[in-house]
């Protein structure tokens, strides 16, 4: 079973996903992938258009995060062989598209996101990474809160 875990790199959201390593479905997976999706922002001006984070970036972002996910991540998940936790770092101007998008392509059995369960306004008006991955995702999605 191909597990995909979305990480924000938060340490509240890390430590939520170490709370999958307690779940039945960490004992059946025989893959994780721990990705994070990069948002990306084009500022237009009248003569030039800025990309933030720009390509060159890309490598040192990504070394960063991945380091971040592994000082969390591999302490929960020690009792999987290192060769089946694979880190991923994902760069799109819309992260949850790219991350749906990665999870069929890797075709994954099941996708794990971690909330921040907002409540009151800032739960109506955010716009909620794991509700369009449960609308999206080719596979089962679950919620961590």
């Amino acid at each position: 079973m191909k597990v995909l875990l979305c990480a924000d790199l938060t340490e509240q959201s890390l430590e939520k996903l170490a709370i999958f390593a307690k779940t039945p479905y960490f004992e059946k997976a025989d893959e994780i992938h721990i990705t994070h999706g990069f948002e990306t922002n084009v500022y237009a001006g009248e003569f030039y258009a800025q990309y933030y984070p720009s390509e060159k970036d890309f490598p040192v972002i990504q070394k960063s995060s991945i380091e971040l996910m592994r000082n969390v991540l591999d302490k929960a998940f020690s009792e999987k062989k290192i060769d089946s936790i694979y880190y991923h770092c994902l760069f799109s101007p819309n992260r949850k598209d790219v991350v749906a998008n990665f999870a069929e392509t890797l075709e994954a059995d099941l996708v794990v996101v971690a909330t921040r369960a907002l409540t009151g306004l800032k739960g109506v008006f955010s716009s909620s990474f794991a509700e369009y991955m449960i609308r999206h995702a080719h596979c089962n999605v679950l919620v961590l809160k």
